[in-house]
């Protein structure tokens, strides 16, 4: 008897280590999103005031932005001009407090020269991509000094009420960035929903190109103002763009970037950064 159960209980073993190995669950465990704000967000505070808000949200990782000021002691906006003791203050805020640079952006470089020094910036302040909406003739340069500075760039689209470009279409984004090495995109979803876009088929379109987002629920699809709201909350497929990223394997970071409620938009900001933690 007892040499009956032994021989049950080695065969029970071995189906079950083959039945655990094919289950798909083993192959895939779910991995963290990786989220940060876009610091355009808090633009209406500077960036060592809004710290403590980063805190009450639960983030560390930030996209700067040049439409933010650095802190009342430097009043100057966060940019390439910022002089060495600017830059070293910069340094220090994130080192204290714990926060690392994603990206820097929405940049506009004018020239080549622009462009080097906005690549020398990011490398000095250990930022890996920079979010532009660079025109066609100046993708060469991009792709030269970023390739020159270890950095990425990234496009970045507003809405189709833009006077500057059309890069909320993504098929125009992606045929301008397809042959570069160092340039990818940074699809902002919101905008493209002010431009009647199924987030969905832009994913698509640029599917191993994306290398960051700017993450956005909107209370409206289609309506050209810009309506942010709580992530699940409007009108927009959360759940379907996070498994159309999820089946592209995406690893980049979503960057929340809260245009509404200016003064006040802390809670909501952590709502969006709830709702990524559990879809």
């Amino acid at each position: 008897m007892k040499n009956i159960l032994k021989t049950a209980l080695i065969i029970l073993s071995a189906i079950t280590v083959v039945a655990c190995a094919c289950e798909p669950c083993k192959a895939t465990q779910k991995q963290a999103r990786k989220v940060g704000v876009q610091m355009y967000t808090f633009h209406k505070y500077t960036f060592e005031d809004s710290i403590p808000m980063l805190k009450k949200v639960g983030v560390s990782n930030v996209g700067l932005t040049g439409g933010q000021k650095l802190s009342k002691k430097y009043p100057k906006k966060i940019n390439p001009s910022l002089n060495a003791e600017e830059r070293a203050y910069l340094k220090k805020l994130m080192a204290d407090s714990g926060l690392t640079p994603v990206s820097y952006g929405v940049y506009y470089a004018s020239d080549e020269n622009a462009v080097k020094k906005a690549c020398e910036f990011a490398k000095e302040m250990g930022i890996p991509m920079i979010l532009t909406e660079a025109p066609a003739n100046l993708l060469p340069a991009w792709e030269k000094y970023c390739g020159e500075y270890g950095i990425k760039m990234a496009i970045h689209n507003h809405a189709k009420d833009s006077k500057a470009n059309n890069y909320y279409d993504p098929n125009v984004v992606k045929n301008l960035i397809k042959d570069y090495k160092n340039i990818y995109a940074c699809p902002d979803n919101g905008h493209w929903s002010r431009s009647g876009i199924d987030a969905v088929k832009g994913y698509k379109i640029l599917e191993g190109k994306i290398a960051i987002l700017h993450f956005k629920d909107q209370k409206e699809f289609g309506n050209p103002k810009n309506q942010c709201v709580p992530f699940g909350t409007g009108a927009l497929d959360m759940k379907a763009m996070l498994a159309e990223l999820d089946r592209q394997n995406f690893d980049g970071y979503f960057l929340i970037e809260y245009e509404a409620k200016w003064n006040d938009n802390v809670d909501d900001v952590k709502k969006c950064v709830d709702y990524l933690s559990v879809h």
